[in-house]
């Protein structure tokens, strides 16, 4: 037994053992829960500001140096960019089933969820629509960030952010026509 757990403390020295796994908290859990809420809360309230928060910050940031403006000025058009969007369409409903998230680890053992989330808008000229996607419940620095893993661009923003999403596969969303 000695010797095995001698071997076992030397493998895990030199990096050779698996990742250490491990569950997210009940604190984790709780603040998720709370994030989750406040981003619902957020998006039927249509504030912008408090839906681009739910964003990681150093992804804003990434946009924000691509693009050559202060974090500021990003915030604000991709505001302005939402509420013209979203002035074209009624949100019908919405909504993120944490009960069903998928936990997941990364290869270091880090916990992250993808969240099923559904959403049903309405538009002039097209009728209703569902849109069926999953959000990443991402922890970052002990808070919980939430990105939309259907918007491909975001994806590989977050993966030269976060490389150790390199190589997470993450669902596709699907459309569903409802009609009129």
């Amino acid at each position: 037994m000695r010797r095995l757990l001698a071997v076992l403390a030397l493998a895990l020295s030199l990096g050779a053992g698996p990742a250490l796994a491990r569950g997210i908290t009940d604190a984790e859990a709780a603040a998720l829960a709370t994030r989750v809420a406040a981003f619902d809360a957020a998006m039927r309230a249509s504030d912008y500001p408090a839906i681009i928060g739910i964003i990681p910050p150093p992804v804003l940031q990434r946009i924000a140096d691509d693009a050559k403006v202060p974090l500021a000025d990003l915030e604000a058009a991709l505001a302005g960019q939402m509420e013209q969007i979203l002035a074209t369409v009624t949100l019908v409903s919405f909504d993120m089933d944490l009960e069903a998230a998928e936990h997941r680890e990364l290869a270091d053992g880090e916990p992250y969820l993808l969240i099923p989330t559904e959403t049903v808008m309405e538009a002039d000229g097209i009728g209703r629509l569902k849109v069926s996607s999953f959000t990443l419940g991402m922890l970052d620095q002990g808070a919980w960030y939430l990105v939309r893993t259907g918007d491909a661009a975001m994806v590989g923003i977050l993966r030269q952010v976060y490389p150790q999403f390199t190589g997470v596969a993450f669902p596709a969303d699907s459309t569903t026509p409802l009609g009129d």
